[in-house]
């Protein structure tokens, strides 16, 4: 079974309640961690695009990307187009191919933007003409709300969400996966007994990818779930990293 990470991130967290208790500080040590799990690669963020700034976080991680296994690949964090700090969305595309970068990503709490759909459309308008997935994060300051906002202003958009919420979160998770076809939904918190069975049962394998959100939590405890899960094998394969990988083949970037 391959696993390919659809939450990971390096650097030091500052100005937070709970850090990571052994922090990847470096992109390098990241990849070290993923060869001790047996996990293949995945998608990547910086903290230093929400420590530093979005325009320095994303040189810094495109130049650690640029020498890294082939498996990884970084997530850009989004800022409004109103202030002319990255490339517009028709020159964005070709910063993120030369850069390795596979998703976008926002974090409107850390760059001090108010989130609403309106003021994020043109990007969010090329990412679902182009299909490049957008991660939707509420352990990066968007709040749950927020994101389906966005998803009910762009319902074909390619999306990951990834609720940071260790109580079950049915009520929460099937809005989306009911109403949004092109939504994923990252694992990092499935910790209600039965419920992926539950949710491959109801809305199929193809909706689910593997994560971990390390290093702020285990690698392996999702792995683990997965493994044992009581799922035909071949929907445990495609959660695993079939379903990333295939979401990054189809993104036109």
């Amino acid at each position: 079974m391959l696993f390919y990470d659809a939450n990971l991130s390096y650097g030091v967290p500052i100005n937070v309640e709970e850090k990571p208790c052994l922090p990847c500080a470096t992109l390098n040590e990241l990849e070290a961690a993923l060869k001790r799990a047996g996990a293949a690669g995945g998608l990547v963020r910086t903290e230093a695009a929400d420590v530093a700034g979005a325009v320095t976080g994303n040189a810094l991680l495109a130049a650690a990307l640029a020498d890294a296994p082939a498996g990884l690949y970084g997530m850009y964090t989004l800022l409004p187009g109103y202030t002319r700090e990255i490339p517009c969305p028709d020159a964005l595309p070709a910063v993120m191919k030369k850069g390795r970068f596979a998703a976008l990503r926002l974090s409107p709490r850390a760059h001090q933007y108010l989130m609403k759909p309106e003021i994020m459309a043109d990007y969010f308008e090329m990412a679902t003409e182009r299909e490049i997935p957008v991660v939707l994060d509420t352990a990066c300051g968007l709040a749950i709300s927020e994101a389906f906002d966005i998803m009910e202003a762009f319902p074909k958009m390619t999306a990951i969400l990834a609720i940071a919420n260790s109580w079950p979160s049915d009520r929460y998770t099937r809005p989306f996966l009911a109403r949004f076809p092109n939504l994923r939904m990252d694992l990092s918190y499935m910790f209600n007994a039965m419920g992926l069975e539950a949710l491959t049962r109801e809305y199929g394998a193809a909706r689910f990818l593997y994560g971990s959100r390390f290093p702020a939590m285990y690698m392996g405890g999702m792995m683990l779930m997965l493994r044992h899960a009581g799922i035909p094998e071949e929907d445990k394969r495609l959660i695993a990293g079939e379903n990333l990988l295939s979401m990054l083949r189809e993104a036109r970037i």
